[in-house]
């Protein structure tokens, strides 16, 4: 199990030289080592960033339990910020830029001034918020996103395809499998922090469930892994009712508190791979291994924003086309608004960041394709979209308000929109288009309560979207740093998919329940929305186009999409 452990929470660590006294990065320096979300659990591991940490080349404890509380000059502490004696953290690795502890066991919660010392120079105090639980899962790409790291039971691993990697087997989950999470943070068992022995099953202590694309299902075991201090695994059964797809979302529910968000990938059965509405068995089985995926996003976005600030209600209306040629790897690609288009599923995720990273996800690595791109269409001749400083093409084409002001006029009807490009420097001329269809409605908005209930199913109606998608997406997010002009969100999501044709859909309780409650207050940075919006349906072609690249061969997905309904704010009771 130790060796497990390694493989799966040793995070991908950078050679820095170490200068001067240790110092602790003034943001997100102390987080959970599988999820890197903030809080630290007794019985849990840590990592902290910086500079000046530990050694220049890393330096990681092999030897026998327990683990020691100084590795290679290298020592933390926790010092209760109300008074008290510090409590030295058992040391796992040491490096010049990272480190990771174990919080022993009976420390108990509030708030903590964390230091470094390492070669006899301390570091300035770092304030951490100890809680009883707060669990978070490994990832694929060791840093708390995208596809879970999860087995089951042996030396599988789970993936999109079915294949070997080092000595591991890959291959998707099926339904009623029994699977296994591995982590850190549920909670204190002194037994484990220095022989690695387990007080057993947390599960009922912890009131730990697991959430599977929306379907909460109790764990058979939720506890410390024999042998292994501070490593925790739960262990699951797919639920038989989860709807197969790469990207099955996923969270932990203990003492109270929502682990990171994640995925699964689940197949079909009698099928080797899961099934993607756009990507290829290849495509699925180059991330498996690490690999990167190249991908075009195009948009059409008419949408109308309704929000009420200080008792006034105001309505907006935008018009715009964007696009953009990026590299992802897989934890990006987990997160991307274009892998959450499985008709008839509901994707939960987290993110944090800026408004434009809450909107998009994770950001991934751009490609040129010109100084501009050009727009033809219905009510759009020629109409140029430049190129940004991140190398991204944006055109406002109308907005109007009720408080006053228009810009623009109206552009985007009924009918085949073009966008072309000429040759750039990563990416060469290329066409896609996508039919844009009448008009869209959603018609029982009127009749949602405010606030919106989360312990019961939501249903949603419209007319109209013609033969594409509806998206029905909430929101609850609280700003969590930056300023007050750029300030830091961190945001829970749900995103669910339907047939245009089935004029409704009902967003399960367990899906709403995810969202933290929130109330719509943009001064205080906490808010909700919800939107309900028509989209191409990419499995009947509508809007796939292909573009070839300078280095040579094609993008490996190319995306030109229309959005077009309503965004509103609202609150989550």
């Amino acid at each position: 199990m130790k060796k497990l452990w390694g493989v799966v929470c040793l995070i991908a660590l950078v050679v820095s030289v170490a200068s001067g006294a240790p110092t602790i990065r003034t943001e997100d320096g102390v987080l959970n080592a599988s999820s890197y979300a903030a809080d630290i659990a007794p019985g849990s591991w840590f990592v902290v960033f910086g500079s000046g940490l530990g050694p220049a080349s890393i330096s990681v404890y092999s030897g026998d339990k327990p683990f020691p509380t100084e590795l290679s000059g290298t020592s933390i502490t926790f010092t209760p910020a109300a008074g008290g004696s510090p409590i030295s953290a058992r040391m796992w690795y040491t490096l010049a830029g990272q480190i990771a502890g174990m919080l022993p066991s009976p420390t108990a919660p509030g708030d903590y001034d964390v230091k470094v010392t390492y070669n006899g120079a301390t570091s300035a105090a770092y304030r951490v918020k100890v809680v009883e639980r707060n669990f978070g899962f490994a990832t694929q790409a060791q840093n708390g996103a995208g596809p879970a790291q999860a087995t089951y039971g042996r030396r599988d691993l789970n993936r999109f395809t079915t294949g070997r990697i080092a000595d591991w087997d890959l291959r998707p989950a099926k339904l009623n499998d029994t699977m296994v999470l591995w982590g850190t943070g549920l909670g204190a068992d002194p037994k484990s922090d220095t022989t690695g022995e387990t007080s057993g099953d947390l599960k009922d202590l912890a009131g730990v469930k697991v959430v599977v694309g929306g379907i909460e299902v109790t764990p058979v075991y939720a506890g410390r892994s024999p042998n292994s201090p501070g490593l925790d695994q739960i262990n699951f059964v797919v639920p038989a009712t989860v709807t197969p797809g790469c990207f099955v979302s996923l969270a932990v529910k203990a003492g109270g508190r929502t682990s990171n968000f994640g995925t699964i990938a689940v197949a079909e059965e009698g099928k080797d791979a899961c099934t993607h509405p756009s990507f290829t068995q290849a495509q699925l089985a180059r991330l498996d291994q690490g690999g990167t995926l190249t991908i075009g996003s195009l948009v059409l976005s008419k949408t109308t924003t309704k929000m009420s600030y200080m008792g006034m209600d105001m309505s907006s209306m935008a018009e715009s086309a964007s696009g953009s040629f990026s590299k992802y790897g897989v934890d990006g690609v987990a997160g991307a608004n274009f892998s959450m288009l499985q008709t008839g599923s509901c994707f939960v995720f987290h993110r944090t960041g800026t408004l434009s990273s809450i909107s998009y996800g994770i950001a991934p690595v751009p490609l040129d394709a010109g100084a501009q791109l050009t727009l033809n269409g219905p009510n759009a001749s020629n109409k140029a979209m430049t190129r940004g400083a991140d190398k991204s093409y944006n055109l406002s084409l109308y907005s109007s308000s009720s408080l006053g002001g228009t810009t623009g006029t109206p552009t985007l009807a009924e009918g085949t929109y073009t966008i072309a490009g000429t040759d750039g420097p990563d990416v060469r001329a290329f066409s896609a288009s996508v039919g844009v269809p009448g008009s869209f409605s959603w018609t029982n908005e009127s009749a949602l309560a405010s606030p919106i209930p989360r312990s019961s199913n939501m249903n949603i109606a419209w007319t109209g979207g013609g033969s594409g998608l509806v998206t029905i997406t909430g929101m609850a997010m609280a700003q969590s740093g930056g300023t007050a002009d750029n300030p830091i969100y961190d945001a829970t999501i749900f995103s669910c998919v339907a047939q245009a044709s089935a004029g409704s859909f009902s967003v399960l309780s367990s899906v709403l329940t995810q969202l933290p409650a929130v109330s719509s207050d943009i001064l205080s940075g906490n808010m909700g929305f919800l939107s309900v919006l028509a989209v191409p349906d990419p499995l009947k072609g509508q809007g796939v186009f292909t573009a070839p690249l300078t280095a040579g061969g094609s993008i490996d997905q190319g995306y030109m999409s229309y959005a077009i309904g309503t965004l509103k704010m609202t609150s989550w009771q």
